[in-house]
């Protein structure tokens, strides 16, 4: 049985709690904006190399494409895990801080499976990173959203031990947030980069 405690230690800082809560939010925001500029570059990338397809390197004749029914279902999964985390910031907001705890457990489970089925689809990739530059591309691609889902997982490790020790209340709970703010563009992120993989001729 897991089990909310109550914390009431001095933070040992001195700024008011919204100029910290600001900060934070920022900081979050910029590094979407950093990772959504990342994205984008895949994705460019991936459009690119498909046009340009020179020497007819973006598919070999003799290499076959993959499914994208398990990038489909990775991204799938993760919105449902980032819809879990929107609940328990709702719950938060509501100063029900157990609920919290469930629906952030719950977020964490789900995102962990989906790891497993993200790096399940890249092991099951009919082609090596030797077959032309649309297998290179589906690597990165799939390579970039391993990470975004390992860390996820670590973060979401992190606002799970800090909701058992008491840290969130109704009127404190930027870091779930943040948090969250994250965990739904890396459920956005995958959905771009699953569809750009739908163009692949």
């Amino acid at each position: 049985m897991t089990v909310v405690t109550e914390h009431h230690a001095d933070s040992g800082h001195h700024e008011a709690p919204e100029v910290i809560s600001h900060r934070d939010r920022m900081g979050v925001l910029l590094l979407i904006f950093a990772d959504a500029a990342f994205v984008g570059a895949l994705v460019f990338t991936w459009f690119y190399l498909r046009t340009l397809n020179q020497g007819g390197n973006w598919i070999p004749i003799d290499v076959s494409v993959a499914s994208t029914r398990p990038s489909w279902i990775v991204t799938g999964v993760a919105g449902i895990s980032a819809v879990f985390m929107y609940l328990g910031l709702g719950a938060v907001r509501r100063g029900n801080v157990k609920l919290l705890l469930t629906f952030a457990l719950v977020a964490l489970a789900v995102i962990i499976a989906d790891l497993y089925l993200q790096i399940s689809a890249l092991q099951s990739f009919p082609f090596t990173l030797s077959n032309g530059t649309y297998a290179c591309t589906m690597f990165a691609l799939a390579g970039a959203n391993v990470f975004h889902l390992g860390l996820t997982i670590f973060l979401g490790i992190g606002i799970v031990n800090r909701i058992r020790q008491g840290r969130y209340s109704q009127g404190d709970h930027g870091h779930v947030r943040e948090v969250t703010y994250w965990w739904i563009w890396v459920a956005v992120a995958s959905a771009i980069t699953t569809y750009a993989t739908m163009f692949t001729y």
